[in-house]
């Protein structure tokens, strides 16, 4: 069976804490595949609004995601402390890559990989868009910390 592979590029620049819920869980009492993605999406909204970003609204550019993939590792289980670390990979004026590494931080095993696709993006007319500057240099910054 051909499976999903990949390795977290770069160094962890973001990291979100929580306590799985209930509502995280599937018919099998373990972590749903759909909130794994729906965690990372939360911890991505985290980072930019530490940064005074959202997705609607990072210097007058919007994120829409293009593609993810996740990697399933363990089962989390109601109660779990977890934390999801973001990385940045590739990046160019018109897109990036995040990596997100789920893990129980109690027995430190991972829990799931997952990389996701975002553009820059005009809802207005519906098309991609170039980031600005000052997000680019910021970017930047967090790439030039992994030297």
């Amino acid at each position: 069976m051909d499976r999903v592979k990949f390795k977290i590029q770069g160094r962890t620049f973001f990291s979100w804490s929580l306590e799985l819920h209930v509502e995280h869980m599937n018919y099998g009492n373990h972590l749903a595949n759909d909130k794994v993605l729906t965690l990372c999406h939360e911890a991505r909204v985290r980072w930019l609004r530490e940064n005074n970003h959202t997705e609607l609204d990072i210097d007058g550019k919007a994120l829409i995601q293009a593609d993810a993939m996740i990697m399933y590792k363990s089962q989390g289980y109601v109660g779990d402390s977890i934390q999801i670390d973001l990385s940045l990979g590739e990046f160019n004026s018109k897109s990036f890559s995040l990596y997100y590494s789920i893990s129980n931080t109690e027995s430190g095993a991972e829990i799931a990989r997952v990389k996701t696709a975002l553009l820059f993006f005009d809802y207005q007319t519906q098309s991609i868009t170039s980031a600005s500057s000052s997000f680019l240099d910021y970017l930047k910054e967090i790439k030039e910390r992994e030297l």
